[in-house]
């Protein structure tokens, strides 16, 4: 089986391509990447210190034609008949009347793309549905539903989450690379769940069959993090600013002088709330302003001690998890995973354990459709019904 995953769910435009073989039942099934594209916008959006919902929607409208030529070009050449032009346009005219005012630059790329009249050599499409920014979803989803309908191919619809617990599972995320089955996971595991718009404790006891234990209840540590660099006058994305500075101050033995809170650490539950530590920064910042020593070295200081912070509790409630639950292995998913500092950390709390801890690669561990295609393998609930953005949802 191949599988096309579509990822659109905030600032990255990605598609991926993965081939199945063998089946869960069997317990023999594996994947082989075929290829992952990933085009990031974050450049576009540093102008505004954060993601701006209008344009990554307009960028993904713009950007997902290219990626998808680019990607079929991996496929060999279909024996399918090709789309014949009358049905071609009547379908896009179709969805143009239904969702093609919110979808402008999407329809204008893909009236011209010649390419899709040819029927790739595809058996599914697993698309992102939420949780993530409602009008960059939606043209993903869109996206999605058309092709679906073009080649008479299913679509999955896959929640982001997921994909983060599932790709963070993955051996090697090299393209074209050879058969590979994800890593066996002993359960009860427990996932920690960190990026821009999620801090998640989730109990796994397979996939797909999924508890959460704790959640934020204000801002995502990937939040956080930016919010903090936007205060230090760092440029966007912040998380991979402060990190640096943190480091720098680490080595070079710098230290704030002020002691930031550890917010919820000893609440009793896994829950988490950061926007508080952010607050604190920002009066740390105010008072150094006003004195004048608002300079590198107090920055580096201030990064250090917000990171080591989040580091504190981000662990504390991971390890007051862990007990509650009896885990077996550990996951760290999401883009806050990519952060050095905390994955040693919590290597160095499963060594303790005695647990295995499955993290990301690079790649996998920021927005990506890699992942989405990997969750569509264990999906066979093909949309019946209409998909809808779950901007809020969480998994």
């Amino acid at each position: 089986m191949t599988i096309l995953g579509i990822e659109t769910s905030c600032d990255e435009t990605a598609l991926a391509l993965i081939e199945t073989k063998g089946s869960i039942e069997s317990g023999d099934l594996e994947c082989r990447i075929i290829d992952s594209l990933i085009n990031s916008q974050a450049e576009l959006h540093s102008a505004y210190g954060g993601v701006y919902p209008s344009l990554a929607k307009r960028e993904h409208g713009k950007n997902l034609i290219p990626l998808l030529e680019k990607i079929l070009g991996a496929l060999p050449a279909s024996k399918k008949e090709a789309i014949l032009d009358f049905s071609f346009a009547d379908t896009l005219d179709t969805f143009r009347a239904d969702v093609g005012s919110q979808n402008k630059e999407l329809f204008e790329c893909m009236e011209h793309a010649e390419f899709l009249k040819n029927i790739p050599a595809i058996d599914r499409i697993a698309v992102t549905e939420g949780p993530g920014l409602e009008p960059a979803l939606w043209v993903g989803i869109n996206f999605a539903k058309i092709l679906g309908t073009l080649w008479n191919i299913p679509v999955i619809p896959i929640n982001h989450m997921e994909g983060h617990i599932i790709g963070s599972l993955l051996e090697s995320d090299a393209p074209k690379g050879k058969w590979q089955k994800l890593k066996g996971l002993p359960l009860p595991a427990l996932a920690l769940l960190i990026s821009g718009g999620h801090t998640e404790l989730v109990k796994i006891d397979g996939i797909g069959n999924y508890t959460i234990l704790g959640q934020t209840k204000d801002d995502a540590v990937g939040e956080a993090f930016d919010k903090t660099a936007r205060l230090l006058g760092l440029p966007y994305p912040g998380g991979p600013q402060v990190s640096k500075l943190a480091t720098e101050a680490r080595d070079s033995n710098i230290q704030l002088h002020v002691k930031l809170p550890r917010p919820m650490m000893n609440s009793g539950d896994v829950d988490f709330s950061f926007s508080g530590l952010k607050t604190a920064v920002l009066y740390a910042v105010r008072d150094l302003e006003k004195t004048g020593g608002l300079n590198e070295l107090a920055k580096k200081g201030i990064c250090r001690e917000f990171e080591e912070s989040v580091a504190d509790v981000l662990d504390s409630k991971l390890r007051k998890a862990m007990d509650s639950i009896q885990a077996r292995s550990i996951i760290i998913g999401g883009g806050v995973s990519a952060n050095v500092f905390l994955r040693q950390r919590f290597e160095t709390t499963t060594k303790e354990y005695g647990i295995p801890l499955f993290m990301p690669s690079r790649h996998i561990s920021g927005d990506n459709a890699l992942m989405i295609a990997l969750a569509g393998m264990f999906h066979d609930d093909v949309v019946t019904k209409p998909l809808k953005a779950q901007g809020t949802k969480r998994l």
